[in-house]
């Protein structure tokens, strides 16, 4: 893991589905000049070897967007069906969010962030990909969503929480000089507080899916575990494995998933998964 960190890592992007298929964008990026390849990891993610996809007519046109494979598990792991209601707290900029509503047809995602210019990077996303309908964006601390929304009113609830960033060092290579044990020990609670908020959200028989994009288990199986412990109306999702891709399946340990940047040259993440009992 140490080594890959000092490695650049390639671009990859996530194929919209709603509105082409992964064969013909690839072929589509190859006339234009770009040299890419279908993911091994992800089925509907393409890497690129050369050239920066966000610049290509395929992205402007809403053919896909760009994002790391590891984050596209997230989506996988929420399992949304067309019409549910989600509930995507700390979305910005907005790559889960529209990863979550390509896959919906009535169904709505709420996506919410603290700050208003990083709404805005969510709303610009959702435009792009034609998904406005799909998405409702609001500047809020999710610490406080019982304030805003009824209890049990979501049937799938995403927190991709705020974490140390441990998985991408490759991206954020400060990461190393600047976090310390307090930071983490802080996020931690924070993470705590943001499950703890939206769990009364959720509705019986519902989901409940916790990522982060660190390798640290304090911030990862701790927080998961402690979760549990505290919420005896909730429990560990064993149908993780069912909805995840073939390549990630030695890794998922009962209701969780840890993936490090050595397994696919992805970034390194956490996902966790808790389904409400039904009473």
């Amino acid at each position: 893991m140490c080594e890959i960190n000092l490695t650049a890592p390639l671009q990859t992007g996530r194929v919209n589905l709603k509105k082409i298929s992964r064969r013909e964008l690839i072929s589509i990026l190859t006339e234009e000049g770009y040299d890419v390849e279908a993911s091994e990891v992800v089925p509907e993610a393409i890497v690129s070897y050369k050239g920066n996809l966000a610049h290509s007519e395929s992205y402007k046109m809403g053919y896909l967007s760009i994002q790391d494979e590891s984050s596209m598990l997230v989506a996988h792991a929420l399992g949304a069906n067309e019409n549910d209601a989600v509930l995507d707290c700390c979305a910005a900029p907005g790559g889960k969010t529209t990863h979550i509503a390509e896959g919906l047809t009535t169904g709505q995602v709420y996506a919410l962030d603290l700050h208003e210019h990083k709404v805005k990077l969510i709303k610009e996303q959702a435009e792009r990909l034609k998904l406005r309908n799909n998405i409702k964006t609001m500047a809020l601390d999710s610490r406080k969503v019982q304030e805003h929304f009824n209890k049990e009113g979501f049937d799938r609830i995403l927190i991709d929480a705020p974490c140390s960033g441990l998985g991408v060092m490759r991206r954020k290579p400060d990461v190393k000089y600047t976090k310390t044990k307090d930071d983490i020990m802080k996020l931690s609670s924070i993470q705590k507080q943001l499950l703890e908020s939206a769990a009364p959200l959720v509705k019986q028989g519902g989901r409940l899916v916790y990522s982060t994009c660190t390798v640290d288990k304090e911030e990862n199986d701790k927080v998961a575990a402690a979760f549990l412990e505290s919420h005896p109306d909730f429990e560990s999702d064993a149908t993780l494995s069912t909805r995840m891709p073939e390549s990630v399946q030695p890794y998922i340990e009962g209701h969780t998933l840890q993936v490090f940047p050595q397994y696919f040259s992805s970034d390194g993440f956490f996902i966790a998964s808790f389904r409400k009992k039904v009473l």
